[in-house]
C-alpha cells in the first residue's frame, strides 16, 4: 500500500471511530428521531442526553457502549467497509504474502472463534500452542481445538484464490480439520442425530433433511448478487441455522464466512469473544426474518479484520 492509499484508509477508519457524540448525532440524522426517543432507547433522562449533545460530558462506559450498540443497529455500516474495500486491494494476497500479517491473523481468529465456542483457553496460551509450548492447567483437547483451528486456518489460505468456488467437499474438510481427533464428533461427516442448540428458539432440522438444506445452500453459495455482504451475512445465518455437524458449526461456519469476504475482496471477519452476545443476538433475530443486525455485525467484524491487516487491531 502506497503512503496515498494508507492515508485514504486511516481517514476511513477514523470516520468509523467516532466520538460517542458524533454517533448519537449520526444516530439522530440517520432515523430522525426527537431526543427524547433517544433517551428513551437508552434507558436515560433527557438531561443527560443534553448533557452528552451539548455540554460535552462523556457517557459512562457502560453507556458509552449503549451508545455504540444505537449506533451500528441504526447506522448502515455497508458504506465504511466498501470504502475501505476500495482502499485495501485484495487482502486475500496481503494474508498469504504478508507472514507478520498472517501469524497475528491465525493468532486472533483462532482465539476468539474458540472464545466464543467457550474455550479458556488465552490468547497467550493460545500462542504457546501455536509455538508448541507446555499449556499449564488445561486439558489436551483445549490445546489440540487450538492446533486443529489453526490448521483449518492455513488449510484455508492455501487453497483460496481469485474466482474460488466453495463446495461440499472445501467444507467437510474444513470440518474434518477442525475436529481432527474428535471421532466422536464425525470430522468430515454430516450429523447423523439431533442436537441441542442453546442459542435460538427456532427448531433445528432433522438429521435426514441437514443433505438437502446443505445442498441447497451450497447451490447458491458463490452467488453473491449486487449486495455481497448482505448474502455473505445471510449466508452464514442460514449455515448455522442449518448446523450440519455434531459440533465445530460456529467455526467451520465463520470459516466459510471468511472464505468468502476474501474471494470477495473483503477483509476477514474478526468476530471478537467480547462481541458475542451481540452476535447470537443478530442470529437469534435472523431466525424472525429481521437480518439487519447480522449484517452490521459482519461489517463490524469486517472492520475489525481490516484493522489486522493493517496492524492497527486491539
Amino acid at each position: 500500500m502506497s503512503y496515498i492509499e494508507y492515508k485514504g484508509f486511516s481517514q476511513i477508519m477514523k470516520r468509523y471511530q467516532l466520538s460517542d457524540k458524533e454517533k448519537l448525532e449520526k444516530v439522530l440524522l440517520e432515523t430522525g428521531i426527537s431526543r427524547s426517543e433517544l433517551a428513551r432507547r437508552l434507558e436515560v433522562d433527557y438531561k443527560t442526553v443534553y448533557r452528552w449533545l451539548d455540554k460535552e460530558v462523556k457517557p459512562h462506559p457502560a453507556q458509552a457502549q449503549d451508545i455504540d450498540q444505537l449506533f451500528k443497529e441504526y447506522v448502515d455500516l455497508r458504506e465504511i467497509v466498501l470504502q475501505l474495500q476500495n482502499k485495501l486491494k485484495s487482502p486475500m494476497h496481503i494474508l498469504k504474502g504478508n507472514q507478520v500479517i498472517r501469524e497475528k491473523f491465525l493468532l486472533e481468529m483462532t482465539y476468539h472463534s474458540n472464545a466464543i465456542e467457550g474455550s479458556r483457553m488465552t490468547v497467550k496460551e493460545t500462542q504457546r500452542a501455536f509455538d508448541g509450548k507446555q499449556v499449564r492447567g488445561k486439558e489436551m483437547f483445549e490445546v489440540l481445538e487450538v492446533i486443529n483451528h489453526k490448521n483449518a486456518l492455513q488449510f484455508l489460505l492455501e487453497n483460496i484464490r481469485s474466482g474460488f468456488k466453495i463446495d461440499s467437499n472445501y467444507i467437510f474438510q474444513l470440518h474434518r480439520t477442525v475436529m481432527y481427533n474428535f471421532n466422536n464428533k464425525l470430522p468430515g461427516k454430516y450429523r447423523t442425530g439431533h442436537v441441542n442448540l442453546l442459542n435460538t428458539e427456532k427448531a433445528l432440522p432433522s438429521a435426514q433433511e441437514v443433505p438437502l438444506r446443505m445442498g441447497k445452500l451450497i447451490k447458491n453459495i458463490n452467488n453473491y448478487g449486487k449486495d455481497a455482504i448482505s448474502k455473505i451475512a445471510r449466508d452464514h445465518y442460514e449455515f448455522e441455522a442449518i448446523h450440519p455437524f455434531f459440533d465445530g458449526n460456529g467455526r467451520v461456519g465463520r470459516l466459510i464466512m471468511i472464505t468468502q469476504l476474501l474471494i470477495k475482496g473483503f477483509a476477514p471477519a474478526i468476530v471478537q469473544v467480547e462481541d458475542r452476545y451481540k452476535y447470537y443476538m443478530a442470529l437469534s433475530k435472523a431466525d424472525f426474518g429481521n437480518f439487519e443486525n447480522m449484517v452490521q455485525v459482519v461489517c463490524d467484524s469486517i472492520v475489525k479484520g481490516y484493522r489486522l491487516l493493517t496492524g492497527s487491531i486491539k
